[in-house]
């Protein structure tokens, strides 16, 4: 009888051993995580303090992490810079914003509409042009470098908006990441919706669009990234300076104070920082979209 009474006991010290050793690895884990991701941001947060400190603390050695005394006149000075002609950091942050959201936006659009056709409509041809377009995604992007150029020539985009909107208006692999996330969506809701009498295209706009605004945002976000990062089409294509984007903008604001690197720094700090942001308040819809995509193809 004793011996029944003690192994209950027994298994409920076990669980809560097990429990507690659980805790400890969740712990430790975490930690680890945390400690990694502090170690990823400290180029980033090094940068930062970078823009409040001198040049002469910038270079100093043994190098110092916070500043002496916290120059705020540092982001004044470099946001008010004028290199003539309208080129200012407030007109390149527009120009970047932009051609960045509405990139993003056109991608979200057309690709969604091409993934939808590849994912559910049956047409002749369908798998030879969606292996056509997966093989485009082969081409480096130097060998159509030329030829863009010459099409934007010809249709008069060079220095205007269009010439970095209309290519980026599709990709291929937007197109694919949106194809294999629908494809997991289950069919009965379509034909539930066909049954009711909706068209193709209300069942896009009512059934499509909000099952896959994880994979759309996924989209937006790695779109909206690429095209703020972005630099040789931006290169290419702009030529005056009222109509630069942030990075190359940036090149040529380098050149010209490469000796106050604590002005560079804040000039990287408003390529940098928009981002960052954006990423940090959609991460969980990028996570959701990613893991998704590949349920099913």
């Amino acid at each position: 009888m004793a011996v029944m009474e003690a192994t209950p006991k027994v298994r409920q010290q076990t669980s809560e051993q097990a429990r507690r050793a659980q805790t400890i690895r969740r712990s430790v884990l975490y930690t680890v995580l945390i400690l990694l991701g502090l170690l990823s941001l400290t180029p980033f947060i090094l940068a930062f303090l970078g823009t409040f400190k001198t040049d002469a603390e910038i270079i100093a050695y043994p190098p110092t992490i916070f500043p002496e005394k916290w120059l705020w006149q540092n982001w004044v000075k470099t946001w008010n810079t004028d290199l003539g002609e309208g080129a200012t950091f407030p007109r390149w942050l527009f120009n970047t914003a932009l051609v960045a959201i509405g990139t993003a936006v056109l991608q979200v659009v057309f690709c969604s509409m091409a993934g939808y056709a590849f994912a559910r409509l049956e047409f002749p041809g369908k798998n030879a042009i969606f292996a056509f377009m997966l093989a485009s995604m082969m081409i480096p992007g130097a060998v159509t470098l030329i030829p863009a150029y010459v099409l934007m020539t010809k249709l008069g985009f060079v220095n205007t908006y269009w010439s970095l909107l209309v290519p980026g208006a599709v990709s291929a692999g937007s197109i694919f990441l949106l194809t294999q996330f629908l494809k997991s969506v289950p069919r009965e809701l379509e034909e539930a919706a066909l049954v009711d009498g909706a068209s193709r295209f209300r069942i896009y706009k009512d059934v499509v669009i909000p099952l896959a605004r994880p994979a759309m945002l996924t989209v937006f976000i790695l779109q909206f990234q690429g095209m703020w990062n972005a630099f040789m089409a931006p290169l290419l294509y702009l030529n005056t300076p009222k109509m630069w984007v942030l990075n190359v903008a940036l090149s040529v604001f380098q050149q010209q104070y490469k000796a106050q690197w604590n002005l560079t720094l804040v000039a990287a700090m408003f390529n940098a920082i928009p981002v960052l942001v954006l990423f940090a308040l959609f991460s969980r819809y990028y996570i959701e979209g990613i893991s998704y995509a590949g349920l099913k193809g």
